[in-house]
């Protein structure tokens, strides 16, 4: 019985961090002494992270559905949201996500991807997961691919 209680315990532990929310908050001063703010959510349990970037004009937010495999991106100042498949070769994990948003800074050896963005309307943004759909709706949606190489 003892050892149905500990063995409880230390799954109950482990759940509890595999199911945990992360929720960083980063503040920087661009070169031109501008002030940017980026705000990341991460819900391990529904595999979804939001990215928040407050920028003036130039701000946008994101939301990578792991569990849909896509990720979407609102532009304010172009008035449009992008979509693209999440490509688990070249895109974080939730886990490096997380990793990166608490140090404050990526990886010095990270790969920048290139996407190609198709010119054609979505018609059926719903196809995409509720998550996309909700950052998405009522907005000009288009989709992107990644291109191949760096």
């Amino acid at each position: 019985m003892k050892f149905l209680v500990v063995l409880a315990a230390v799954l109950g532990v482990f759940l509890a961090e595999s199911l945990a929310n992360d929720n960083i908050q980063i503040n920087n001063v661009r070169d031109d002494q501008s002030k940017v703010s980026q705000t990341v959510n991460i819900n391990n349990q529904n595999n979804v992270a939001t990215i928040n970037n407050w920028e003036g004009w130039r701000s946008w937010d994101s939301v990578c559905d792991y569990g849909a495999g896509f990720a979407a991106t609102r532009l304010y100042n172009k008035r449009i949201c992008v979509i693209t498949k999440i490509n688990k070769e070249t895109f974080p994990s939730l886990e490096q996500l997380s990793a990166y948003s608490k140090d404050s800074k990526l990886p010095a050896n990270r790969e920048l991807r290139v996407y190609t963005v198709n010119q054609r309307k979505v018609n059926n943004i719903g196809e995409f997961g509720r998550h996309v759909e909700s950052l998405c709706n009522g907005l000009s949606t288009y989709t992107a691919m990644e291109m191949p190489g760096e």
